[in-house]
């Protein structure tokens, strides 16, 4: 039984590995792509610590320690992910912002303060030259 939760956990931990690389690395699709994966990955490690708890198994000597540091290691993974997750979420936030803003028709009349108007096509200096 607590093989089945340290092999749960370490694959977990992989899985958490991998997308913070991704997320690191603002790859939102290969982030989003680990995400079946990653619920899967913790659906068996909550099954099987929820097995060890109904059971009563208790970890003794050095599976205890094991037990330990891998709950540790995916705790600062967790939390690492969580605040990448944020990260991500508000750089896309901006990107779909900019996006939006950007998208807006400005015929000229109005300008917030402290921006400038953007030029419509006909406002663009152009300038021929017929040297030879």
């Amino acid at each position: 039984m607590i093989s089945a939760l340290i092999d749960s956990a370490v694959a977990l931990a992989a899985l958490l590995e991998e997308e913070n690389r991704a997320l690191a690395a603002l790859d939102l699709a290969a982030a989003a792509a680990l995400a079946e994966r990653k619920r899967s990955a913790v659906d068996r490690f909550v099954a099987a610590e929820q097995t060890l708890r109904k059971a009563g198994t208790r970890t003794a000597g050095h599976q205890r320690e094991a037990v330990k540091e891998l709950g540790e290691r995916l705790g600062a993974l967790a939390e690492a992910n969580r605040r990448m997750l944020e990260r991500a979420i508000a750089a896309q936030d901006g990107l779909v912002r900019l996006l939006v803003e950007t998208a807006r028709p400005n015929d000229g009349r109005y300008a917030p303060a402290g921006t400038r108007r953007r030029p419509t096509p006909e406002e663009h200096p152009l300038s021929l030259s017929a040297q030879l």
